[in-house]
């Protein structure tokens, strides 16, 4: 089964964050950026690096990630050594689901076990950034690390939740790790770490017998002073995204012509699963300005500062402004929405008026008629 020296793997879910997203899906395939998902990112930068092999951990609501990634043959993953292998929530009689990092670490022992890699990519699903594990890895190799954390440099999310903060020496040494919120500057990690593999099958081991529930704040958190753990910044642009203000932002994030230079460099580019369309149509009195747009939609009316994923239709005279809506989500006639995230197979029927604030965003859920 040896395909490389390095396997990777998902947390699918990654504690319930964006829930209000995650009610009939995984974190990991929320629609992202108009035609993407947010796994899409995790499995481009470790096949970039050279995997071959990435384990991907379910808790629930699991199925249309499995439709997304399905064999993998997006990512060149469908593979006869090697390839995607999905995880399912159960590793022992009488347990429902994975209920924390370790279960879920446990209920994955097999599969790092037998993945044939000698360094594991623990990767969080929430995590927007393109970037360059392999430089992490021969940092990890050099300095002969037991764990290296990737971490961005900047100021904490004010809207975020609690983060992982590193206190590092001058050559990246990590003597401390605590957790904390709140906006100011700081070293804190994105949820993503390369370990050794025979050193975190051990970890798991013996966490599971302390009964240890948090793989980050009971397991390497608490030694660093008994490991050598180090960090690699990632200098470049980085979103966490917690829940769903911070989902907006980094949706918002890339009408910015450098954030999308940033994470999606040619050298290192972002795949996903390809579904064939139309393009999109304007109507004559179609006004579109500064936004991202997918395959197949229809536009009659006026478009401001927004995302529209695949099979969108905006209908005459509308107004739709700051706004995410999700694929095959239909605005009426003269209807106005801003500052609004539509899930999936919204209709907002025609003059309807319905509008957030920045400060206060609307959510629609999937499937809901307004």
């Amino acid at each position: 089964m040896r395909t490389s020296a390095v396997a990777g793997l998902i947390f699918a879910n990654s504690d319930d964050k964006l829930k209000e997203l995650t009610a009939n899906r995984s974190l990991a395939s929320v629609p992202f950026g108009a035609r993407y998902r947010v796994v899409d990112f995790a499995l481009s930068n470790l096949v970039n690096t050279g995997v071959t092999s990435v384990g991907i951990i379910t808790t629930e609501n699991y199925r249309s990630l499995m439709d997304h990634v399905g064999n993998g043959i997006a990512w060149d993953l469908d593979r006869k050594n090697g390839g995607v292998y999905f995880i399912p929530p159960y590793y022992k009689r009488g347990v429902k689901r994975f209920a924390d990092t370790i279960s879920a670490l446990v209920g994955a022992y097999d599969y790092i076990k037998k993945c044939g890699a000698d360094y594991i990519v623990l990767y969080d699903s929430h995590i927007i950034a393109n970037i360059d594990l392999s430089a992490a890895l021969k940092a990890h190799k050099k300095r002969e690390a037991d764990v290296t954390v990737i971490y961005h440099n900047g100021k904490l999310p004010e809207k975020s939740a609690k983060k992982m903060i590193l206190s590092l020496n001058d050559d990246e040494r990590v003597n401390s790790i605590t957790f904390s919120e709140g906006e100011y500057m700081a070293s804190f990690g994105i949820g993503i770490s390369i370990i050794n593999k025979d050193l975190l099958l051990k970890l798991i081991r013996d966490a599971e017998d302390d009964g240890l529930t948090s793989f980050a704040r009971e397991v390497i958190a608490e030694k660093t002073s008994e490991l050598k753990i180090y960090g690699f910044e990632h200098s470049g642009y980085t979103a966490i995204m917690d829940n769903a203000a911070t989902y907006y932002e980094a949706s918002m994030d890339l009408l910015c012509k450098d954030i999308r230079a940033q994470l999606f460099d040619k050298t290192r580019p972002i795949f996903t699963k390809v579904r064939d369309g139309m393009p999109t149509r304007h109507g004559v009195n179609a006004k579109v300005s500064n936004c991202i747009i997918g395959d197949d939609c229809v536009i009659e009316g006026t478009v401001k500062n927004s995302i529209l994923f695949r099979g969108v239709k905006i209908g005459k005279d509308a107004v739709v402004e700051n706004c995410i809506l999700m694929q095959e989500t239909e605005i009426g006639n003269e209807a106005q929405v801003s500052n609004v995230i539509a899930d999936k197979n919204v209709v907002v029927a025609d003059g309807v008026i319905f509008k957030g604030t920045k400060e206060k965003l609307c959510f629609i859920d999937k499937k809901q008629i307004l």
